[in-house]
């Protein structure tokens, strides 16, 4: 191989070489900065998961909550259905008795029945007359049980109206708990579709970072086979640079033997003096070469 082309083809070699060298570098560089990505990608993955895991403890308390305030509302609501049938009992009960005795009360029959046990005992009747105060006490002392009975469903009526009132009162806050419940389990759950579609971004990330992450190591592990394989082929050029260099030595060496082996020759012809290493030169080029 002439001396001209192998210079050529280590010339190309060496930028060919330096442009693998280079392309690796930048290859390196990627990599790094995919895997630093990954890494990022991966620590927004476990914090996205760990909110998830959070939120929906959150939700699934809300529910619970909300569950219980549904099922307090349905008690109370049924206490309060409870409370207006006995309370449409006592009313019908009071029409019938306020039909009867609209105007009185217990303790006016009760001062009626006085005056007439008065009169019964202090003044002079007759058997007739006695026996008719006597009919009127009775009389008198059933409509007092009765107007008790009236006046008893009075203040139960009005207790039951209390309870209604307190109950109906009471159902409508536990309204206003539930409605405020349902919207924090509305914003929790939009909270958690958040997160899962930011999780589910990370995800679709992370598989494009690894897809050309895959793809850059594969053209790095090509480049460096490439860059082994130019690395070789240099070796070996130097080494055929360098046996033709020292066959070159060798030719100039023999060139230069072959030169002095004449001027001895020419010398001796002319009866000139020739020194002892000179003739050994002549007699045994070979070894004084080695």
């Amino acid at each position: 191989m002439a001396e001209s082309n192998i210079q050529t083809d280590l010339k190309a070699l060496e930028e060919e070489i330096s442009s693998l060298k280079q392309e690796r570098r930048r290859l390196i560089e990627e990599i790094k900065a995919i895997r630093e990505k990954r890494r990022d990608v991966l620590t927004n993955l476990k914090e996205i998961n760990n909110q998830l895991k959070a939120q929906r403890g959150l939700r699934d308390s809300e529910l619970s909550g909300l569950r219980q305030l549904i099922e307090e509302s349905k008690q109370i609501k049924a206490k309060i259905q409870d409370i207006l049938r006995t309370l449409n009992t006592s009313r019908k009960e009071l029409t019938v008795v306020g039909r009867i005795y609209k105007e009185e009360s217990s303790e006016e029959v009760e001062r009626a029945i006085a005056d007439l046990e008065w009169r019964l005992q202090t003044e002079r009747l007759t058997r007739e007359q006695e026996k008719a105060l006597l009919l009127r006490i009775k009389e008198m002392q059933v409509k007092k049980v009765e107007l008790k009975r009236r006046e008893a469903a009075l203040e139960r009526l009005n207790q039951l109206s209390v309870e209604s009132t307190n109950f109906s009162l009471r159902l409508k806050e536990v309204r206003v708990r539930i409605d405020e419940a349902k919207r924090k389990i509305e914003a929790t759950k939009e909270a958690i579709y958040k997160l899962l579609e930011r999780r589910e971004n990370q995800r679709s990330e992370l598989e494009r970072l690894n897809k050309s992450l895959q793809e850059k190591e594969q053209q790095l592990n090509i480049l460096q086979s490439k860059l082994l394989a130019s690395l070789a082929k240099r070796r070996e050029l130097l080494e055929v640079k360098r046996q033709e260099e020292a066959k070159k030595a060798r030719e100039r060496m023999m060139q230069e033997i072959s030169r002095l082996k004449e001027d001895i020759r020419s010398r001796l012809l002319e009866g000139k003096k020739v020194e002892l290493g000179e003739l050994k030169l002549l007699l045994n080029p070979e070894d004084e070469i080695a």
